[in-house]
């Protein structure tokens, strides 16, 4: 017997599913093309000496981007499904795609802060953030994007999970208030 609750989403138009997830994706992944592209400036052997090749490339701006684009690939695809779930599953009242790329960008935001901030207390410091088994390297270029890089994945993670949070506790008000009037109606 088929799930329920995942049958409204399968009634959807499937366009609107794809355009969830191709356009977080999108999202996602022209922020990591751009977030590395400062990091490569700070640390070009970031890439070049501590990730291994990659597409025959040997231009440290391009390696950059062409690993952003791969690393990007799973999150925004799995950020896009999450978000499809959270805001057109269910019995409840959907969400529309605009709400939703208002946030995902809120969210990139949120997390380049916390990346950003997070290199610059290291160069302020002259020291890595986190212990040292987690640094390649101790030069302080490399203290930084290295920093940067572990605070964008743990703050992206949580941030993603807040906006699918988000979205849910949106759809359930909106439920309860649905409730509410037509109980009042009664």
């Amino acid at each position: 017997m088929p799930n329920r609750a995942l049958i409204p989403l399968v009634r959807d138009k499937r366009r609107y599913s794809y355009a969830f997830v191709t356009g977080i994706w999108l999202i996602v992944t022209v922020y990591a093309v751009l977030h590395d592209q400062y990091l490569v400036r700070i640390a070009p052997e970031h890439f070049t000496v501590y990730h291994p090749p990659l597409w025959s490339l040997h231009n440290p701006s391009l390696l950059a981007a062409a690993w952003a684009f791969q690393a990007a690939t799973y999150p925004g695809i799995m950020l896009g499904v999450g978000c499809v779930l959270a805001a057109r599953a269910g019995p409840w009242p959907r969400v529309g795609v605009r709400l939703v790329f208002t946030v995902v960008p809120l969210l990139v935001g949120l997390t380049e802060l916390a990346a950003a901030s997070s290199g610059a207390w290291v160069w302020w410091r002259g020291q890595g953030l986190y212990p040292d088994w987690l640094y390649p390297d101790g030069r302080l270029p490399l203290l930084i994007t290295q920093t940067i890089q572990l605070t964008c994945y743990a703050a992206g993670g949580l941030c993603s999970l807040g906006v699918v949070a988000y979205l849910l506790i949106r759809r359930w008000r909106a439920q309860h208030r649905r409730q509410s009037t037509e109980g009042a109606g009664s």
